[in-house]
């Protein structure tokens, strides 16, 4: 019963995340409205986005101390709550700077669902099949921006503006109540120790911990190039190989299904085979983005559709599938006391480049006038924080090597 109970809990975390992605990425297609409706600029309706995305950053620090604390029920079943009412106060909204404001507050209460669902998961699974679970919670995030843009359009089109946001703020209360209803806290997590410790306390521990030091540069530089080509692989399509923007739509939707596979499959594999060292794994999927990442010109002057949408398809498999065994790696790495906060404080970094990444790409495709330069330049930056994994993991093993040597030398000495 326990070990179905463990799998319940999968899918409860993962409902909830899309309950709650479905109102943050369900900001991208109403902003495109918000353009139409209020006549916005271009730079205005990026802003929408944006301070949704901003949201998060002041707050999953805070939600993964108070996880760590009081666990996970509460804080993500009523942060979902409190996000689905925060997106209905979006319906009595006529001013742009009041919208950018309250969609900030929307954001803070998605850092709960964010960083919650990955600790929930790691109380249920503290071993076998961590990996497959996160991989399937994560699914969660994809399944809610495509739910997302075609449930919001259509009601758009057939209703009007405010009742999109009323739709938001249904789903996201459902997502909550659902997990208050089904959640429980695994028995073990209770009395760890760690609600005598201070917040201080606790980050310095975490920022003492330098073995997460490569694992934090590894999401900045991985989640850098997933936020580029979501926000640009169909401007890239279209401006340097004239694809038209239904092609290019096309070929994003397969390079997110990649991704959503990749999620999971990745993540079992590094159940499967690479269980303990899944930083190896890590480092061959970052390897192979990188490749990918360097084809890419190769693959556009080959006029096969078949080559492109596997080729696409792969892409999204690595450079989007690579996130669960990223968070898999950061809470085997964590103190057990502290997971909550080791994940918030990794999470709170790669939503910084969330935010950065997308508009500095940009610039740097203004001043090097090609895509395909930045997106070198990209390739090059995961290419870098993989040789530095792989530097620092080798090193590891060699020291781990020579003390293990010295202490056969001094037990052969001994029994002398």
């Amino acid at each position: 019963m326990y070990t179905y109970y463990k799998w319940l809990i999968v899918l409860v975390a993962t409902l909830s995340q899309t309950a709650a992605t479905f109102v943050t990425y369900g900001m991208g297609p109403i902003a495109a409205f918000y353009q139409i409706e209020w006549n916005l600029t271009p730079l205005q309706t990026g802003f929408i986005v944006s301070a949704v995305n901003i949201g998060p950053i002041f707050s999953m620090l805070a939600f993964g101390y108070l996880m760590d604390k009081k666990g996970e029920k509460h804080i993500i079943g009523w942060g979902n709550i409190l996000l689905g009412l925060s997106a209905l106060t979006l319906v009595f909204v006529n001013d742009y700077m009041v919208l950018l404001l309250l969609l900030l507050l929307v954001g803070i209460w998605y850092g709960s669902a964010q960083t919650g669902g990955s600790t929930a998961i790691v109380k249920w699974f503290p071993n076998e099949h961590r990996g497959l679970a996160l991989g399937i919670r994560q699914t969660g995030i994809p399944i809610g921006g495509s739910l997302a843009s075609a449930v919001l359009s259509y009601t758009y089109y057939h209703f009007n503006l405010s009742s999109v946001h009323v739709v938001q703020g249904i789903v996201a209360i459902m997502g909550g109540l659902i997990f208050l209803l089904l959640y429980n806290e695994p028995e073990r997590t209770s009395g760890t120790g760690s609600t005598s410790v201070g917040f201080k306390e606790k980050m310095n521990v975490i920022k003492n911990n330098k073995e997460l030091y490569p694992m934090y540069i590894v999401g900045v530089v991985m989640m850098s190039l997933q936020m580029i080509i979501i926000a640009h692989f169909m401007s890239y399509l279209h401006n340097e190989w004239s694809y038209s923007f239904t092609e290019a739509g096309k070929y994003l939707s397969v390079v997110l299904i990649g991704g959503m596979v990749g999620r999971v499959v990745i993540a079992w594999a590094s159940d499967q085979f690479f269980e303990g060292i899944r930083e190896r794994l890590l480092l061959i999927v970052m390897a192979v983005t990188v490749i990918l990442t360097v084809m890419l010109p190769l693959i556009m002057t080959v006029e096969m559709e078949i080559l492109m949408l596997l080729f696409c398809f792969l892409l999204g498999f690595v450079a989007i599938g690579w996130y669960s065994i990223f968070i898999a790696c950061i809470t085997e790495q964590s103190d057990s006391r502290f997971i909550g906060l080791t994940v918030s404080s990794a999470l709170t970094l790669n939503q910084l480049f969330i935010v950065i990444a997308p508009s500095l790409f940009g610039l740097v495709v203004n001043l090097l006038n090609s895509y395909q330069q930045a997106l070198y330049l990209a390739g090059i930056s995961v290419a870098l924080g993989a040789i530095n994994l792989y530097r620092v993991k080798i090193k590891k093993r060699m020291d781990h090597g020579i003390t293990t040597k010295f202490d056969q030398i001094n037990t052969n000495n001994l029994d002398k």
